[in-house]
């Protein structure tokens, strides 16, 4: 993935600027899935920063070091009629009120008061991982079928506990089987993942893989396909969200 996304989006975009950006959008995620809120809130930071420098870069053909005032940035970018309408507007405006507007503007939170920053990295990360997936949609080289797959990939829900590691994705908790056959299909998305393909991502032995499917599968939280692949289901993934409220 990250081999094909500096590829479509240096096409348009200095390549400096797309690999800081990425690093960025990386750190985001992968400090989302540890549940580190507030490391993943400071990469958020940083990729809001990028993003700018990057739609700058597309505006004037100069990428700029740093950028002093997000929101400055975005009225100059909102003024420029010669501009796509995504990247004067809604590029811009996602990246501030979703990201950088909600990380800078929360006051410390009170001893007494519900911590936010557990809500606000989802949003944050959903919101990066949209700002990629537009970025790819506008500009590409890959045939549209491969960019929609990634577009897919990239939005596809962002849960916590899963990392990986060259290429191999893996639950980084001790969690009950069941939640962490959930979490891999979730992260497989569209995809889904056949009997094997779980039993090699999953730290359990085969009976219990086997058992935590037939119990997932009978109350309908997974659905296998015909050609034998298993996905998570819309109460599936409900349920999977309501034990990590939870949990975690």
């Amino acid at each position: 993935m990250r081999q094909e996304l500096e590829r479509n989006l240096s096409s348009k975009i200095d390549p400096q600027v797309v690999k800081d950006m990425l690093n960025a959008y990386e750190g985001v995620i992968h400090k989302h899935r540890a549940l580190d809120a507030e490391a993943a809130l400071t990469r958020a930071g940083k990729f809001v920063e990028h993003v700018f420098r990057a739609l700058e870069f597309i505006r004037t053909g100069v990428a700029p070091a740093e950028i002093k005032s997000p929101a400055a940035t975005a009225r100059i970018l909102e003024n420029d009629t010669n501009l796509p309408e995504a990247i004067r507007m809604l590029l811009p405006q996602i990246a501030l009120a979703m990201i950088y507007d909600v990380r800078s503007k929360r006051g410390a939170v009170h001893v007494k008061e519900i911590d936010p920053r557990g809500i606000d990295v989802d949003l944050a990360a959903k919101a990066a991982s949209w700002i990629m997936a537009e970025l790819i949609r506008l500009y590409h080289v890959d045939d549209e079928s491969a960019v929609r797959l990634e577009m897919v990939s990239l939005t596809r829900a962002t849960f916590p506990l899963l990392e990986s590691i060259d290429g191999e994705d893996f639950v980084s908790r001790n969690v009950p089987a069941w939640v962490e056959i959930q979490l891999l299909l979730g992260r497989k998305g569209n995809e889904g993942a056949t009997r094997t393909q779980l039993g090699k991502m999953a730290k359990r032995d085969a009976s219990a893989v086997t058992k935590a499917l037939k119990s997932l599968e009978k109350d309908r939280l997974v659905h296998q396909t015909e050609r034998g692949v298993y996905h998570l289901t819309g109460a599936g993934e409900a349920n999977l969200m309501k034990w990590l409220a939870e949990n975690t």
